[in-house]
C-alpha cells in the first residue's frame, strides 16, 4: 500500500499548476527510483512538466535512467518540446544499462528488513566503521561525502538504494573529479578547496591528495560516486540491517 507522501505527491503531480510541479520536482530529489519514476510519467503528460524534468536531468540533479522508463520517454516526446530529440539523446546517449542484479538486491533487502530484528545500537558500530570515515552525524566522523543529519526522512527504500546503488542518485556537489598529471598520474577524487596553486582533493578512505595547478593536463567530472558500490559484499545482511536501523531511528533523524 503506497505511503501517504507517495499518494500526496502523485495527487500534486497530477495537478497543473506551477506550485504543485515545483512541489512534485523538490520532491523527485530525495524519492526512491520507484517513485521517481512514477513522478516523472505524470509530470512528462504536460510540455511545462516535460521540459521541466528535461532540464533537472540537464542539471544532473536527476538520473537520466529515469528518462529513459518507457511511459517517461513517450509522454517526453508526445509534449513537442523544442529540440527534444537532441536533448534527450544528448543525456542518454552514454547511458549504462541498468544493472539488474543489483536491483534485485535492493529488492530483496527492502522486502527482507525487520525493524524488530534490526538494532540501531549495533547500527552505530557499523556507521563508525563503514561509514564515519566520509560521512558526519551528529558532529561525529568527517565531511567528505553528504552530512546526514536526518536522512533517516528519506525512509527505508531510497536509503537502501543510497547505500547499495551510490550512483543512482549522485548530488552534482558530491561528483568525483578525473584528474590526469603531466607524468601521466591519475587521481580519483572529490574536491575539498583550492589554496592558492594547490587543489585539495580527497580520495574514497577520506585522504586529502594536494594536486598543484601547474600539473594538471585534463580535469572531468566523473557521472560517479566516490563512495563505493561494493557495500552489498562489504556489510553482512546482519551488519547492513543494523546500519539501516540506525540511519532510521529518531535519534538519526
Amino acid at each position: 500500500m503506497p505511503s501517504l507522501r507517495e499518494k500526496i505527491a502523485g495527487v500534486l503531480a497530477g495537478l497543473n499548476s506551477p506550485v504543485a510541479r515545483d512541489a512534485v520536482l523538490g520532491a523527485l530529489a530525495t524519492a526512491p527510483r520507484r517513485q521517481q519514476i512514477k513522478l516523472s510519467q505524470s509530470l512528462a503528460a504536460s510540455p511545462p512538466g516535460a521540459n521541466a524534468l528535461l532540464e533537472l536531468a540537464e542539471s544532473k540533479k536527476l538520473s537520466p535512467q529515469v528518462l529513459a522508463d518507457r511511459i517517461v520517454k513517450e509522454r517526453l516526446a508526445a509534449a513537442r518540446i523544442p529540440k527534444f530529440s537532441e536533448r534527450f539523446e544528448l543525456l542518454t546517449k552514454d547511458l549504462p544499462s541498468a544493472n539488474r542484479e543489483l536491483q534485485r538486491l535492493i529488492d530483496k533487502r527492502r522486502a527482507d528488513f525487520d525493524p524488530e530484528q534490526a538494532s540501531a545500537t549495533r547500527g552505530v558500530v557499523v556507521f563508525e566503521k563503514s561509514c564515519a570515515v566520509c560521512h558526519q552525524m551528529a558532529g561525529k566522523g568527517a565531511v567528505v561525502g553528504p552530512q546526514l543529519d536526518g536522512v533517516g526522512t528519506r525512509g527505508l527504500e531510497r536509503l537502501i538504494e543510497d547505500v547499495l546503488d551510490s550512483n543512482r542518485n549522485v548530488d552534482p556537489a558530491f561528483r568525483a573529479s578525473n584528474i590526469t598529471l603531466r607524468d601521466d598520474t591519475a587521481i580519483t577524487g572529490l574536491m575539498r578547496h583550492e589554496e592558492g596553486e594547490v587543489i585539495v582533493f580527497a580520495d574514497t578512505t577520506g585522504k586529502e591528495i594536494t594536486v598543484r595547478k601547474s600539473e594538471i593536463v585534463e580535469r572531468r567530472e566523473s557521472e560517479l560516486s566516490l563512495m563505493p558500490s561494493n557495500f552489498g559484499d562489504l556489510l553482512s545482511v546482519e551488519e547492513f540491517n543494523d546500519l539501516m536501523a540506525f540511519l532510521l531511528s529518531p535519534g538519526a533523524k
